[in-house]
């Protein structure tokens, strides 16, 4: 089997990545340098290639070039502590797959695994869509978010209010929130006014606060509940269990 390349300086990051990735039964190969990622590729190009922007003999840019000179295809993501609007439009242009922020690590390998497994398979590498799943039940969150990642997107898991507040203002890349109805330290309509009213206030920034799209998950079927939500400007309103293809179907019509 063909292995995942990871081209990192940093000893610790590295071993972390390559050691959940090979109790998943992937093969990978490590390189600190591009010296060393050059010629772990004139022997075999890997699986997926998963390399740092910055190296101590270069940047990860131009090792892209490198690799995109003889595959177009190959699964190349950039990682790195820079703001993704620093270099991502670059990179894109460039050929790059994915350009991910470094420390967020569990969702880095699954988006290694998710490239890896389509490539053993032959499928077509998704495009991603990024939410935030605002939960109150861990174990039905996780089950979801496995169901989702298949489908191409990446479910960013909070279990209260105060954290998906912290989230959505950190994290430029999420498109929609999914949120059940009764939270821990509140309600979904609690945080769609708090951010509705954020968002309101910051018009006159340069760029403004988005008001995301924003999906509430919920046990009750009531048809005037849900038309309540909706005149108050919830975007869509879900209904549990949920139905994988239909919530897909939905969201898509949102952020596509």
């Amino acid at each position: 089997m063909k292995k995942i390349l990871l081209i990192n300086d940093n000893d610790t990051y590295i071993w972390c990545l390559q050691k959940y990735l090979q109790r998943r039964g992937y093969p990978v190969e490590t390189a600190s340098t591009l010296k060393e990622a050059r010629t772990v590729i004139q022997e075999e190009m890997p699986l997926v290639i998963c390399c740092a922007l910055d190296l101590p003999d270069g940047s990860g840019m131009g090792f892209l070039d490198e690799v995109r000179a003889t595959d177009k295809e190959l699964p190349f993501i950039l990682v790195s502590c820079h703001d993704k609007e620093d270099y991502e439009q670059e990179a894109k242009q460039r050929g790059a797959t994915l350009c991910m922020d470094k420390m967020k690590g569990m969702l880095l390998q699954d988006m290694l695994v998710e490239y890896a497994c389509r490539q053993l398979s032959g499928e077509k590498a998704p495009t991603f869509h990024t939410l935030l799943f605002v939960h109150a039940e861990d174990t039905s969150a996780g089950v979801l978010r496995a169901a989702m990642q298949q489908k191409g997107f990446d479910l960013i898991l909070t279990p209260s209010i105060g954290e998906a507040k912290r989230r959505i203002f950190e994290d430029k890349e999420i498109e929609l929130i999914l949120c059940d109805v009764d939270l821990p330290d509140g309600t979904a309509m609690e945080l769609f006014h708090a951010l509705r009213r954020v968002a309101g206030m910051s018009q006159m920034k340069n760029p403004p606060v988005r008001l995301l799209l924003f999906f509430i998950l919920t046990e009750n079927s009531d048809l005037a509940t849900e038309y309540e939500y909706r005149h108050e400007g919830v975007n869509d309103y879900i209904t549990a269990p949920v139905n994988i293809p239909e919530l897909i179907r939905r969201v898509l019509f949102f952020v596509e």
